[in-house]
């Protein structure tokens, strides 16, 4: 019989101890030759993982990462750095894929983050399609298996691209045609997309090009009369499939280097070069030039457009223009760059075009000397589609270093009140962000007891299904709104930090060239952005750090 003593004690009632719930980053990967419509489709895999966080409620998927056309050999991916980061910060607890070959081929790599960085950062990791998760106990003696399958998703990798480059390297020996990445202009695909036929649209232009060049004519003057003739460019071509444009369109300029590969190319007398660069595949080399007597050449591989003999004409005329510009480059001249330093800095003020550097000739105590101006391209192209107007390098130069010595001796003159007076906006600013991140977090930390109370609750049968999902509904509402405000927060941390950083870097950066006493090469290329040049000779320059230089005159005027 029990004691009397213990009729008193209160029963004691044993409660469930709330879940905990993962902020989950819902990782997909398609590499660049993924069958798009298959079952590895961005779609399918978004589609999978949603079906199973919603058999699982102690997941809620906060992230998303996508790495399209990405491949899976390495980690240096846009996406997963992102992931990684967010992992670090905290903010996503538990990464989802839908196998692991989503997750990365490459065995070593991929097992360290399973086996070693994500338990160290207790991190939850889930490979629907494997079936495992990191936080089932029943799961850890599949680690072996998960290692043998990165070993093979690995070596899939590395054999996929050995037998690409095998059957290439083939192709080529064998004197086999394959598709490149473009199709010249002037042809298209038979319907076995096995060779190159003549196209009966755009061939006669082609025709027309190296017969006019055949006659001396310019490329100049061919560019002008495909304008003149509404001739769309091969890029316009691929776009739309049209040869010609309307009168009222606006056409795009053939630019002479588009000529002039053009009529470089031997695919015109059906000579189709191959094995011209190697790269690697799995390793990620990028693609590097063959030498020339390494290539592979590929004769009357197609009906060629051009007769033989008239693309050699063409060819000596072409290698005579070049035989005259070298002369020419021997003459005396005055060169302030030996290269074009301004380039895609100097655009012309009325079109935007590039404004390109070109040899003119002027008289100097009677001597003819040769020097640089730069002109409008659209200009120099079709002289009436763009007003005239050009600058001599040289007294560009005196310009930009004239500007450049106005704005360092304006950093000069307040660079130690700079470094002593504008520190403290900067940190208010910072701690007044701070506080207001900080206050955002404790709410999301509020929400989330509250909803570990909720689901408690509805653990337990005290509330009912419908109304635990109605309150989950406003408790992810409210949740996206402070994930929204944090981020308002941490993107304006990271601005004031950025412009904090790009000041000190103005400083450092500007006054290196305090000691200077010409205008240099790494000027141009560290304090200039962008260059308009207008017709009254007005040149308007964007050096860079220009919003640098506005908050030093709001500082020199007490607005900071």
């Amino acid at each position: 019989m029990a004691r009397t003593a213990d009729r008193h004690l209160k029963k004691t009632v044993k409660t469930k101890a709330a879940p905990k719930i993962f902020d989950v980053g819902n990782y997909l990967r398609l590499s660049v030759d993924s069958d798009y419509t298959g079952s590895d489709s961005l779609q399918n895999q978004r589609k999978l993982a949603q079906e199973y966080v919603r058999e699982c409620p102690d997941l809620n998927i906060v992230r998303e990462y996508v790495d399209d056309g990405k491949t899976g050999t390495d980690f240096s991916r846009p996406a997963f750095t992102r992931m990684i980061a967010d992992l670090k910060a905290g903010i996503i607890n538990c990464v989802l894929v839908k196998d692991l070959s989503r997750f990365g081929r490459e065995y070593i790599e991929a097992g360290n983050y399973i086996e070693k960085v994500f338990p160290f950062l207790e991190v939850r990791f889930i490979s629907i399609v494997d079936r495992y998760d990191s936080a089932d106990a029943n799961c850890s003696k599949e680690l072996l298996l998960i290692s043998l399958k990165n070993l093979m998703h690995e070596m899939y990798a590395k054999d996929i691209s050995k037998k690409v480059g095998t059957t290439f390297r083939m192709k080529q020996q064998k004197g086999m045609f394959y598709r490149s990445a473009t199709i010249p202009y002037g042809y298209k695909m038979n319907e076995n997309g096995t060779n190159y036929i003549i196209c009966e649209q755009t061939a006669p232009i082609v025709r027309e090009i190296f017969k006019q060049c055949s006659k001396g004519i310019s490329n100049y003057a061919i560019s002008r009369w495909l304008y003149d003739n509404h001739v769309y460019t091969p890029q316009q071509y691929a776009w739309t499939g049209n040869v010609y444009g309307k009168p009222e369109e606006e056409l795009k300029i053939w630019h002479c280097s588009t000529i002039k590969r053009l009529l470089e190319n031997p695919v015109y007398i059906g000579r189709v070069i191959r094995h011209k660069s190697e790269q690697s595949f799995f390793v990620g080399k990028k693609a590097s030039p063959v030498p020339q007597q390494e290539q592979i050449i590929i004769e009357n591989n197609h009906e060629p457009i051009i007769e033989k003999p008239m693309f050699e004409i063409v060819q000596k005329i072409l290698s005579q223009t070049k035989d005259k510009k070298a002369e020419s480059a021997c003459e005396r001249q005055t060169v302030v760059f030996e290269r074009n330093v301004f380039q895609g800095k100097l655009f012309c003020g009325s079109c935007k075009a590039n404004m390109v550097r070109i040899g003119a000739y002027r008289s100097v105590n009677g001597v003819k000397e040769q020097y640089k101006i730069f002109k409008c391209s659209t200009h120099r192209n079709h002289c009436d589609l763009c007003d005239t107007r050009w600058i001599a390098e040289d007294l560009l130069c005196d310009i930009l270093y004239a500007t450049i010595r106005k704005h360092l001796s304006l950093i000069k003159g307040i660079k130690k009140q700079v470094e002593k007076d504008i520190r403290y906006p900067f940190e208010k600013k910072l701690k007044q962000t701070e506080w207001k991140r900080q206050k955002i977090v404790g709410t999301k930390n509020l929400l989330e007891q509250e909803y570990m109370q909720k689901y408690s609750d509805y653990a337990e049968g005290n509330i009912s299904q419908a109304a635990f999902l109605q309150y989950k509904s406003i408790y992810h509402e409210k949740m996206e709104l402070c994930r929204k405000q944090e981020d308002v927060c941490t993107k304006e941390v990271k601005g004031i930090k950025k412009c904090q950083a790009a000041l000190q870097k103005l400083l450092s950066d500007w006054l290196c060239f305090q000691n200077t006493r010409k205008f240099t090469e790494t000027m141009v290329e560290i304090c200039v952005d962008r260059m308009e040049l207008f017709t009254d000779n007005r040149v308007e320059i964007k050096l860079r750090y220009q919003d640098c230089f506005e908050l030093l005159e709001n500082w020199m005027r007490k607005e900071v």
